[in-house]
C-alpha cells in the first residue's frame, strides 16, 4: 500500500476522482490510482471497483483483476456498481461465481438486538398534581412516606380520611392547600376535596395518581348520581388501585388483591371494601360498588356503549379525551422503551421508562451506576460486543425501588 497523502490532497484527489466517474472521464480516474491505493477508507470498496470498470471502459488488459483484488479483500457492494459491472464483465465465464464470492463477504452484523420491551398503546397519562411551586408546601403538611409504595398510599388515604367528616359544601379551588388550608380553620367539604387532597398528595409523593369520577346507571338525572375518589400506581403491587379519600377505604377481590376500576367496573358482585382510615365508612357495599356503573378518570373517559356528556339534570359532563374501552387509560406503568444510543463511542441502549417519577434504571437487578446529576446515564448502559448472546432484565427505579423487570436480548459477532 502507497504511502498515505496528506488529508488535505486526499481530499483535493477525492473530488477529482469523484468529478471524473461522474463525467466518464475514465483516463483521469486511472492517472489517480497510485493515490487512490492509498486511500485505505475508500480503497476497497469505493475505487477498486471503480477502476475496473474505468479500464474495462479504455480496452485495458486485465481490467477486471482490480476487482477481484477488492472481492478478495471483503468488498460484496457489487449492487452499488450496476449496470456498469455487469455490462462489463458479465460475459466472463465465471461472472456468477464472483458476485457469489462477492456475496459471502457480508459480514455478520458485529451486534444484533433481537429482544425488546416495547410500552402498551394508550392515551397520554393525566396525573392530578398541584401547581408545581405548591408541591413542596403540599408535601410538608403530609406524612412521612414509608419504604414502599403500597404502605405509603395506605398512610395517606387513612390521613386524608380523617382531616373531616363529610359535608356537601364544596370550595372553589382544585388546589390540595387550599383545601387543607381551610379545614384547618373548622371547614368540611364533599368527596370531591377528599380526592383533591389524596390525589394530589400521592403525586407530591412521587406516586402517579389522578382523580376518578363515579356515576350511576342513570346519572343524566337526579341527585347524588357521583362521587368523587382516587386512583393510583402502587409499584409495589405493579398495579392501579383505586382508592377512596372519604370513606378511608379501598376495594379488594376474594383473596384480599387491592383492585383497579376496570376490574371493579367487571365483576357481577361488589367487591370487599377494605378501610384503613378512623371509621368503618362503608355500611353498604352494594350502595356504593352501584356507582362503578360509568367513570372517567383525569384526562380521559371511556363508554363502550356511547357517552352521555350531561349530568345531574343538564350539567355538562367534560372530559379531554373520549375513549371506547377503559383499556386505553390504564397504561402499566412498569413498562419501559428502549432506545439506541452511543455511549463513549459505544453503542448502549438507554431505558425510557413510562412511570413520570423514574430516578434512574435498572439492569440485571442492579442500578445503573452514573454520577447522580447526569440523569441520562442513570438510565444508560453500554451493551457487551464480546462474541456471544447475551440477555438482560431492564426495569426503571422510583424513589419506591424497582418496578417489574423487562427482557432485552442481543448477540454480537
Amino acid at each position: 500500500m502507497a504511502q498515505a497523502p496528506s488529508p488535505v490532497k486526499l481530499a483535493r484527489v477525492r473530488t477529482v476522482a469523484q468529478d471524473a466517474m461522474r463525467g466518464a472521464r475514465w483516463w483521469t480516474l486511472l492517472d489517480l490510482e497510485k493515490t487512490l491505493r492509498a486511500d485505505a477508507e475508500f480503497w476497497r470498496d469505493l475505487w477498486a471497483p471503480s477502476l475496473a470498470i474505468a479500464a474495462h471502459k479504455v480496452g485495458l488488459k486485465g481490467a477486471r483483476a482490480t476487482l477481484d483484488e477488492a472481492i478478495d479483500a471483503g468488498f460484496h457492494q457489487t449492487d452499488l456498481f450496476e449496470p456498469e459491472l455487469s455490462a462489463a464483465f458479465g460475459k466472463d465465464p465465471d461472472w456468477a461465481r464472483v458476485l457469489e464470492r462477492a456475496k459471502a463477504n457480508v459480514p455478520a452484523p458485529p451486534l444484533r438486538i433481537t429482544a425488546w420491551p416495547e410500552p402498551g398503546a394508550g392515551a397520554p397519562l393525566r396525573l392530578d398534581r398541584i401547581e408545581a411551586h405548591r408541591e413542596g408546601q403540599l408535601a410538608s403538611r403530609l406524612p412521612r412516606p414509608s419504604e414502599g409504595a403500597w404502605q405509603t398510599a395506605r398512610d395517606l388515604l387513612a390521613w386524608t380520611s380523617a382531616l373531616w367528616r363529610h359535608a356537601n359544601a364544596r370550595i372553589n379551588a382544585g388546589d390540595a392547600v387550599d383545601v387543607l388550608e381551610q379545614v384547618a380553620l373548622g371547614a368540611r367539604y364533599s368527596c370531591v376535596e377528599y380526592s383533591i387532597v389524596l390525589a394530589q398528595g400521592l403525586n407530591a409523593l412521587r406516586i402517579p395518581a389522578r382523580r376518578v369520577w363515579l356515576r350511576r346507571g342513570d346519572y343524566h338525572d337526579g341527585v347524588g348520581q357521583g362521587h368523587a375518589v382516587a386512583e393510583a400506581w402502587i409499584d409495589d403491587l405493579d398495579r392501579w388501585v383505586l382508592l377512596d379519600g372519604q370513606h378511608g377505604a379501598y376495594w379488594a377481590d376474594e383473596d384480599g388483591r387491592p383492585l383497579s376500576l376496570p376490574e371493579l367496573q367487571a365483576r357481577e358482585r361488589p367487591a370487599r371494601p377494605v378501610h384503613v382510615g378512623p371509621r368503618q365508612a362503608i355500611q353498604d357495599p352494594a350502595l356504593w360498588w352501584a356507582y362503578f356503573a360509568h367513570a372517567s378518570v383525569t384526562g380521559a373517559a371511556w363508554a363502550p356503549e356511547g357517552f352521555v356528556p350531561v349530568f345531574q339534570e343538564g350539567g355538562v359532563l367534560p372530559t379531554e379525551r373520549l375513549l371506547r374501552e377503559s383499556a386505553g387509560a390504564y397504561p402499566r406503568l412498569s413498562d419501559v422503551a428502549v432506545g439506541v444510543v452511543a455511549q463513549d463511542g459505544a453503542p448502549a441502549v438507554r431505558i425510557r421508562p413510562e412511570h413520570p417519577y423514574a430516578v434512574g434504571g435498572v439492569w440485571n437487578g442492579e442500578p445503573i451506576a452514573a454520577p447522580p446529576k447526569d440523569a441520562e446515564r442513570r438510565f444508560t448502559r453500554a451493551l457487551d460486543r464480546e462474541p456471544g448472546e447475551y440477555k438482560a432484565d431492564l426495569a426503571a427505579l422510583t424513589p419506591y425501588g424497582p418496578l417489574a423487570s423487562r427482557e432485552l436480548r442481543w448477540t454480537a459477532a
